[in-house]
């Protein structure tokens, strides 16, 4: 206590204290006759006498705050030139942690997260037990096969079993729907629900109520929940909407409440507008008793005092007892699978799984550019601490200590680190939204919606602050390691810069860019390559002037023949359109992404190796190749002829004739094709078309049949896709096609329209973004390290330039002088590209799953690159030896 009344004497009465100190020190050193070698440094001893007195860290630190500030504004370009690269570095990773804290890190809004457990299954392959598989998988390095998709008595025998789950409910997509809502259609996804979905995840009501189970049972009546972002976008909020009802597919759901705010379901990647109770599933009888039909997920929650290894150990005894019940022969019993629990606090990890590849490479790209900030900086700090060698040795004499000089020019890199962090927002938040797109593939219903909350902003300012001492600390510690009697003694004029030192801090900084700044110049490289390789891929059919129209009449009630007819009048009214030269219409737009296998019958030609043979299966219209410009190469193409009532004919692509009737005319044979709803006839082959990208450009493409949608509409499930042929740009026929089908029927909803060309450009989205950001971030790199660069040669050829002169005077050519830079130039630049290609050819491997059509080491990609880098380097050290070369002899030996 009398120490803290001491220091509050001294704030209240600083002034008078000020006044005795200096008298104090002045009658001393009258004693001492006014020497101050005798009396030591006056300087050094008020300083003492005030520590004696108070704590000075606090004042020491505004005096380096301040003075810091005044040095910055006396250096305009150099704290700007900083300020941006510091701005971009930390913007860069700001934004991808925020990608990592939605999809890696955020929990879900619900209740306890870390009580959730999801409930998975792996084997070594697909067991045989499975009959029937609806959902996804994954190929894991431990567990082999896994997924997280059970049968539904599988959920309802673990729960009559399990005493460590409190709840256990299950949940599953319904796909794309269309909802009708007061005559207006639209779709929107669904979610089918048990009826302890919501009481599992402690949720309330926002409006109305939730499923419970008395609405999960037979008989109950059908109701639906909204999401509260489907709910305020669909239904403008609302609250009057609950207890209306609104037709999903044609059949009434009763709106009974809306879900809280924030909660879209627990697959970030499908988003869920609403959810439905399992029971309501149309025809859902098989699904719900089949043992075999795995295509539900399930999530429990543990009760307290309850591990996940306690969980794990009770639930695989359960759902082995289970399997074993199900499994009906040998091969059946062979390999079981076996239940996997792993934390659901965050929901499914599809997207983990899917973009953790995607980020790392986006945090290493990222992190190279900071690197090369920092070293950018830090190597400008270090040139412009040479011109502070004098003021640093007068401090040194005057008694201040190393570590306080030290402090105050930490302080200084702090305060650019931190002006380069408010900066950040400008940068994160473009980034965000590009790093979306990438990681999205332009799916408008990706569901991560990354956010500066203050997690960011933490991040944020802890690595502001890391990057303030990681740039400061090399020049601090190098600028007061001075000797202060050579140093009051120097002068500009005198000093040979960088004799006997040859490779200082400063140069070493220099090569670090350089090395670093080759390894994004290889990766942009290595990928614009790719984006070419894959924009030049032969289509099969002609991109251009083709319009998409992706509709859903069957899920407004349109069946059988009535969806035919449906679909036919359609096209003829499209055809009618002015400047629209030919439609037609497939379940799925030609390198949509999607794709439709199944088993293929040929009756009397056996497969090699015994293997059933498989095809893409795809409904198409008539002219459908002649619409998309597929060249028919045997045969026919699809026309009116090819009705319900006519012969079951088919047109197949090379690939398929090639692979299954080699050596024989592929016109004339039969072949058949499994349906929903049992065998389809034999399918007469009529032509053969060229083979064309089917799914994806990085696929080859598979063997495929084409079949008449109107004679197998069966294989329509809910979207199709219109292809309409034009002249000119598609889009100016956008509002002629939504005129034509609200004319129609104002019921049907229209998903999307688009063009071909975009189309496929969606599917190459992540390759052209990556592409795009590499191709940013090596400029970006290139332009911090010429910054560099030519900032330590110009800091270099200032401070020789006494020796230049001298040079000069004695009759040294202009050109040796320009050579003399320039080979300093080349020596940084050499060893900088060499150690970075030596690392970029050690890590080229890390990306080699991105490219397409090249190698990871590519020749023409890394020669390019090294030779970028280096005219980048030479241009960048070229105006500091011209200006070396232009030094008049008179003016460099007056230099001082």
């Amino acid at each position: 206590m009398r120490e803290v009344w001491r220091r509050l004497r001294w704030l209240l009465h600083r002034g008078q204290f000020e006044r005795e100190l200096e008298e104090e020190m002045r009658h001393h050193l009258e004693m001492k006759g006014g020497e101050t070698t005798q009396f030591g440094n006056v300087t050094l001893l008020k300083e003492d006498s005030r520590a004696m007195w108070t704590g000075t860290f606090r004042e020491q630190f505004g005096q380096d705050v301040r003075y810091g500030l005044r040095a910055m504004a006396g250096n305009k370009l150099f704290t700007t030139m900083a300020v941006l690269s510091l701005a971009l570095g930390i913007g860069a990773n700001t934004a991808i942690y925020s990608f990592m804290d939605a999809i890696m890190l955020r929990a879900l809004p619900v209740q306890h997260p870390e009580q959730l457990v999801l409930l998975n299954w792996h084997a070594k392959a697909q067991p045989a037990v499975i009959h029937s598989f609806d959902g996804g998988g994954h190929q894991d390095a431990k567990t082999g096969f896994t997924s997280s998709y059970l049968p539904y008595p599988a959920v309802e025998f673990l729960d009559s079993k399990s005493s460590v789950l409190s709840d256990l409910f299950g949940f599953t997509y319904a796909g794309r729907n269309a909802v009708i809502f007061r005559n207006a259609a639209a779709l929107a996804d669904g979610q089918y629900v048990t009826g302890r979905y919501f009481t599992g995840l402690g949720m309330l009501p926002a409006a109305g109520r939730l499923i419970d189970s008395e609405d999960d049972r037979v008989g109950a009546t059908p109701v639906a929940v909204l999401a509260w972002d489907y709910w305020r976008q669909r239904f403008a909020g609302d609250a009057a909407v609950v207890g209306q009802t609104i037709l999903i597919d044609t059949l009434p759901y009763t709106i009974a409440g809306v879900a809280q705010p924030g909660f879209r379901g627990l697959s970030p990647e499908r988003i869920a507008d609403f959810f439905m109770p399992l029971h309501s599933i149309p025809k859902a009888t098989m699904r719900l008793t089949d043992p075999h039909y795995y295509w539900i997920a399930a999530m429990g929650r543990l009760r307290n005092g309850v591990s996940l290894t306690q969980a794990q150990a009770a639930l695989s005894t359960s759902f082995h007892q289970f399997v074993v019940s199900t499994a009906q022969t040998e091969k059946e019993r062979a390999d079981l699978p076996e239940i996997l629990l792993q934390e659901g606090g965050s929901g499914i990890d599809s997207l983990r799984r899917r973009y953790s590849r995607p980020l790392t490479l986006l945090i290493a790209m990222t992190g190279l550019i900071l690197l090369i900030a920092c070293a950018n900086i830090a190597s400008l700090l270090l040139a412009r601490a040479t011109a502070r060698r004098r003021e640093i040795a007068v401090r040194l004499s005057l008694g201040a200590g190393r570590w306080r000089i030290i402090r105050q020019l930490l302080t200084e890199s702090l305060l650019l680190s931190f002006l380069g962090g408010v900066l950040v927002v400008a940068v994160a938040l473009p980034g965000m939204r590009l790093i979306f797109w990438l990681l999205a593939s332009g799916n408008t219903d990706f569901s991560i919606q990354p956010a500066l909350d203050w997690h960011i902003l933490g991040f944020t300012l802890a690595l502001a602050f890391a990057t303030g001492i990681l740039f400061g600390v090399v020049p601090a510690v190098q600028t007061t390691s001075v000797e202060v009697t050579p140093a009051l003694k120097e002068s500009r004029a005198g000093a040979l810069h960088g004799r006997g030192k040859r490779f200082t801090p400063g140069r070493a900084l220099v090569v670090a860019q350089i090395a670093l700044s080759l390894i994004l110049v290889i990766a942009a490289g290595l990928f614009v390559r790719t984006l070419a390789n894959l924009e030049s891929t032969e289509l099969g059919f002609n991109r251009d002037h083709t319009l998409l129209v992706t509709m859903a009449a069957k899920g407004s009630g349109y069946k059988d023949a009535a969806l035919i007819r449906f679909y036919d009048d359609l096209l003829d009214r499209f055809r009618s359109i002015p400047g629209v030269s030919d439609a037609s219409l497939s379940d799925f737009p030609l390198v949509g992404g999607s794709v439709s296998a199944a088993g293929v019958r040929i009756p009397g030609l056996p497969v090699a190796g015994g293997e059933a043979a498989r095809a893409a299966l795809m409904p198409v219209g008539a002219s459908f190749f002649t619409t998309m410009k597929i060249p028919v190469l045997m045969g026919r193409e699809f026309d009116r002829r090819d009705s319900a009532d006519s012969v079951p004919v088919g047109v197949v692509n090379e690939m398929f004739a090639k692979k299954y009737f080699a050596g024989i005319n592929p016109l004339g044979p039969h072949f058949g094709v499994g349906t929903r709803g049992g065998k389809s006839d034999d399918i007469e082959i009529v032509g053969v078309v060229k083979n064309a990208r089917h799914d994806s450009l990085r696929h080859d493409t598979p063997p495929i049949a084409f079949i008449p949608y109107s004679q197998n509409h069966l294989f329509i499930v809910n979207l199709v896709t219109f292809e309409l042929r034009t002249v000119g740009n598609p889009l100016i026929f956008a509002n002629s096609v939504r005129r034509i089908v609200q004319e129609k029927d104002p019921r049907v909803p229209i998903y999307n329209i688009t063009t071909q060309s975009a189309q496929i450009d969606r599917t190459i989205g992540q390759e052209r973004t990556f592409a795009d950001l590499c191709a940013c971030f090596a400029l970006l790199a290139l332009a911090i390290s010429c910054v560099g660069l030519y900032g330590t040669m110009a800091y270099a050829v200032a401070r020789r330039t006494g020796e230049i002169g001298i040079r000069v005077a004695l009759g040294a050519q202009r050109r040796r002088v320009m050579w003399m830079v320039l080979r300093e130039v080349f020596a940084l630049s050499s060893i900088g590209l060499a150690i970075g290609l030596a690392a970029a050819l050690s890590m080229t491997r890390f990306v080699e799953s991105f490219l397409f059509g090249m190698k990871p080491n590519d020749p023409l990609a890394i020669s390019l690159s090294v030779a970028v880098l280096a005219c980048a380097a030479l241009a960048a050290g070229y105006a500091p030896a011209w200006r070396a070369s232009r030094i008049d002899p008179m003016v460099a030996l007056r230099h001082e």
